[in-house]
């Protein structure tokens, strides 16, 4: 279910994004800018969903998108007042949120979670096994 739901998200965002990328109405870049922060999230879920569910990964996706769609939320409260508005870390804080919070947090959220749940896309023996069967048949074939 859930790969199914990111494959249509995909499908549906994907032709929007581009419409909106050339109009200029005033709504627009919001609508853009919060699909283009789904976009990796449903990437993801297409690549890890098995028999269409996430499993254990599902809470942490849904984290990533909720933190990913607020820093874009932010980024758009801050645009127009980069340099008189508030600074972190030595930085504006528009910076801040695109460099702190759309590369490093993400990246570490993505292979902190991908570390602790590695025993489930590691290779069994039973896998070994089968692909070994496999390969011994004529045909090489299931």
């Amino acid at each position: 279910m859930a790969r199914k739901l990111s494959l249509a998200f995909l499908a549906i965002a994907s032709p929007v994004m581009l419409v909106l990328f050339f109009v200029p109405w005033p709504f627009a870049e919001v609508l853009f800018a919060l699909l283009v922060m789904g976009y990796p999230v449903a990437l993801i879920v297409v690549a890890v969903a098995r028999n269409g569910k996430l499993g254990h990964l599902g809470i942490p996706l849904t984290l990533l998108l909720i933190f990913l769609e607020a820093c874009a939320i932010g980024m758009l409260l801050l645009r127009g007042h980069v340099t008189d508005g508030p600074w972190f870390g030595g930085l504006p804080l528009a910076a801040a949120i695109q460099l702190y919070g759309l590369f490093l947090t993400p990246l570490l959220l993505v292979a902190l979670t991908y570390a602790l749940t590695f025993d489930r896309f590691e290779m069994k023996q039973d896998d070994l096994d089968r692909l070994e069967q496999i390969k011994r048949r004529p045909g090489g074939e299931e």
